[in-house]
């Protein structure tokens, strides 16, 4: 626009002789005019800005997959309580020789209680070892752990350990049910079969433990409620939200060789057979009637007794019962 045209048009708006109307509508549209543009630059300016911002934090700002690589991360982000570190290092460790297993439990705690027979009726473990915590607070839900110890020859399979309990009313076929998972674990990455069950589970009764075979044997590591006996509808949620201790004590199961005393040898009899006995309950004694062979006290002969007639003279004969 040529200058004296714009000077022409700045006079034309200023004019106080002009009438107001036309006046007041072209001031209205100006206003409109620059309106637009200023809303037209915010829009532009806001998302140049908007691009910078993505731009430097993806920059300097790891993603989402990035901040998570554990399911302890991703329970972090997602706000979940995370229990603390368990401090194992001074944790005692217990070794069973006759089984062949070792497992590790806060040096605080008891010594582990054995029973060697089951003492419930419908009990079809071999063995318990109890590791309990040495606190007496009534307030704590969990009082320890337990190992059972379960013989192949009586049960064929984990579902067939005391732990597992069907639900009333469960169907005959529990294919569709959910009972265990294969997970490895522990410092050797043993192929522990994790059970957890939740309530609703439509064949059993809700459940949490770590189980594993080798050999002969079967071995169930079960937390072991105290006192208040509660049951929890997610076990497993409770658990290591509660007594964190317990999946320390699974990841510290090792196997160790087995080791178990031999019967001593009854010593093989060299002496030769009596020639003049006889056999009462199942024992070689004297046939004389009249012969005491018990009240011969000296016995320091230089031949043996072959009758079982033992005189003071005699040495007693292995074969033989006085």
């Amino acid at each position: 626009m040529p200058k004296q045209k714009t000077k022409s048009l700045f006079k034309k708006l200023f004019d106080p002789k002009r009438k107001l109307l036309p006046r007041a509508i072209e001031w209205i549209f100006i206003l409109f005019l620059l309106a637009l543009l200023i809303i037209g630059f915010s829009i532009v300016y806001r998302q140049k800005i908007i691009k910078l911002y993505e731009k430097f934090n993806n920059k300097y700002r790891p993603d989402r997959e990035t901040l998570i690589q554990t399911p302890e991360d991703e329970k972090l982000f997602t706000g979940e309580v995370v229990p603390k570190p368990v401090d194992t290092t001074a944790w005692d460790t217990y070794q069973n020789k006759w089984y062949g297993f070792e497992i590790q439990h806060p040096d605080s705690w008891k010594n582990n209680t054995q029973y060697k027979m089951p003492t419930e009726k419908s009990a079809v473990y071999e063995t318990i070892y109890k590791f309990r915590s040495a606190s007496e607070d009534d307030q704590k839900v969990f009082a320890g752990y337990d190992v059972k110890v379960y013989s192949v020859n009586k049960v064929k399979g984990l579902e067939n350990t005391n732990e597992v309990r069907k639900k009333e009313g469960a169907p005959e076929d529990t294919s569709n049910c959910p009972l265990s998972e294969e997970t490895d674990f522990g410092p050797d990455a043993f192929h522990f079969q994790k059970v957890s069950v939740d309530e609703d589970n439509p064949c059993y009764e809700p459940a949490y433990f770590y189980s594993i075979t080798k050999g002969n044997f079967i071995f169930n590591i079960i937390p072991a409620v105290g006192e208040s006996g509660e049951r929890f509808a997610k076990p497993e949620k409770e658990t290591t939200k509660l007594f964190p201790e317990y999946k320390e004590a699974v990841n510290s199961f090792k196997f160790i060789p087995i080791v178990r005393p031999q019967a001593k040898a009854k010593p093989k009899i060299t002496a030769k057979h009596p020639v003049s006995a006889k056999m009462v309950n199942g024992k070689l004694v004297c046939a004389k009637k009249n012969d005491k062979p018990r009240k011969s006290k000296q016995n320091k002969g230089i031949h043996m007794d072959m009758e079982c007639c033992l005189d003071p003279d005699e040495i007693p004969n292995p074969w033989c019962t006085y």
